[in-house]
């Protein structure tokens, strides 16, 4: 379960450097441009940021 742990916190991490530093390959990809298409730039931000959030609380959670 520490693996585990460790791997939600760095994908946690990584969700939100990609959000706060506008990573081109999260945003300019065929899955994420059909996603913007459908939510908005601002709802593709939302679901960044709560996938970012979930990764580290739950991963905290787990190494607690």
């Amino acid at each position: 379960m520490q693996i585990l742990g460790g791997f939600l916190i760095a994908y946690g991490v990584f969700c939100l450097a990609g959000l706060l530093l506008q990573f081109p390959f999260l945003y300019h990809n065929p899955k994420s441009k059909i996603i913007i298409k459908m939510m908005g730039k601002l709802g593709y931000n939302i679901l960044i940021l709560v996938f970012g959030l979930a990764g580290l609380i739950i991963g905290i959670l787990i190494l607690a």
